[in-house]
């Protein structure tokens, strides 16, 4: 059987630093610009000295990438920002042309690689529903046998008659997704859309590729999440500066990926990611374990401080505090001890200004845990300090032992 999707020497080369005019009047004014000396109205970049245009370059997105995908793989695609990687879902998804080699694809392609990509936000979400199908080329009565499921799976029945323009953005990923996942497609292309929706509907959007991978369909996902690739994805392509860095197994591609941002961990962690981030994680749930009595552990929930929901990596909560908290869709105050894990997506600016949330909305302990396994720890009552050893060395949990 033939791939399904086939790229080869694929090249897309973008000309920086230049508009093209396609109106007779941008031409006419540009010229008029020049001709008394001022500068021109219509160019994007100008240069400091001369206040002219600047000489324009080829900047390639893209760069001789070859690869096959068999039918009902799940690929995933990773690599830093700017690698390419959405370059290459719009090429395959026929939103832009290659400058050079070419893409084949067999079987029918159903595609969201932004929220809301292909929403008119003057049509109501039952309109767009419609229309989305309509493009990837049903037929009206499949898309109205359908409709009631994906209204089901959006959670948003009560603004299907709404216009979409009013949707918030998570209403739009909830919606682009469930049109989607409901199209029974033979490729599936997904560019970081789960990044929007909060993390009830990622579970849930993350339990709909499982059933779409198990039904056979192919799909490429695209994503930063190390633990969502490894979840979901039986292969991996890394792309690296417009090429191909690495192809080969989710875990291996993983591993790849972590090297070239330079937090990979030299030694192999069963059931724990590949990575220092994982490691940590693992780590300190042990030492929370072993040190903390009558509470459980809690890993990756959203939690409503007075700035908003914020994202807990890890936390420890005592039962008697367990009792009082509401839990869905989102934690209404922080736990007991709230740990933040430094990553790509995350700076050590953003975790400190986290734990100053986390302790205002009754958190007693909040923890920065750096790439470099050092800890920071801020406490209630008191200014912050820092503990300067490696987490190995052990913590001191002082008062919030057997709390």
């Amino acid at each position: 059987m033939p791939p399904v999707i086939r790229v080869e020497n694929l090249s897309k080369k973008y000309r920086l630093g230049v508009i093209n005019r396609q109106m007779l009047v941008d031409q006419i004014e540009s010229w008029v610009a020049r001709k008394l000396g001022r500068p021109d109205p219509h160019a994007s970049v100008f240069e400091k000295a001369t206040d002219r245009m600047p000489t324009p370059f080829d900047f390639w997105a893209l760069k001789d990438v070859n690869f096959e995908i068999e039918k009902g793989d799940v690929v995933g695609v990773m690599g830093r920002n700017g690698s390419g990687k959405s370059t290459l879902l719009k090429i395959l998804s026929r939103i832009t042309a290659p400058t050079d080699g070419k893409a084949l694809l067999h079987g029918r392609l159903a595609s969201l690689l932004e929220v809301g990509t292909g929403f008119n936000g003057e049509l109501t979400g039952k309109e767009n529903v419609f229309l989305n199908g309509s493009i990837l080329g049903l037929k009206e009565s499949e898309i109205g046998a359908r409709y009631g499921s994906i209204v089901e799976f959006a959670e948003i029945a009560d603004f299907m008659d709404t216009p979409v323009k009013r949707y918030s953005s998570g209403m739009r990923v909830r919606l682009a997704f469930a049109v989607a996942a409901h199209l029974d497609p033979d490729i599936l292309i997904l560019d970081e859309v789960l990044a929007v929706g909060d993390a009830k509907f990622q579970e849930k959007c993350l339990n709909r590729i499982d059933e779409i991978r198990d039904s056979g369909v192919t799909v490429l996902f695209v994503s930063h999440s190390a633990q969502q690739v490894l979840k979901l994805c039986t292969k991996g392509i890394l792309l690296d500066q417009g090429k191909v860095a690495a192809t080969g197994t989710a875990k291996d591609v993983t591993k790849k990926y972590f090297e070239s941002i330079n937090i990979i961990n030299a030694e192999s962690v069963d059931g724990l990611t590949d990575s220092r981030i994982g490691l940590f994680k693992g780590v300190i749930s042990m030492h929370l374990l072993k040190n903390l009595t009558g509470g459980k552990l809690v890993f990756d929930i959203p939690v409503e401080t007075f700035d908003g929901v914020r994202n807990v990596d890890l936390g420890w909560v005592s039962n008697s505090r367990l009792q009082t908290l509401r839990t869905e869709p989102t934690w209404n105050a922080a736990p007991d001890v709230s740990i933040g894990l430094e990553s790509v997506n995350k700076s050590l600016e953003k975790l400190e200004n986290d734990a100053h949330f986390y302790l205002k909305s009754g958190c007693s302990e909040a923890w920065c845990v750096l790439a470099n396994g050092k800890i920071v720890r801020h406490k209630i009552n008191s200014a912050k300090f820092l503990i300067s050893q490696p987490i190995q060395d052990g913590l001191e949990f002082c008062d919030m032992k057997n709390k």
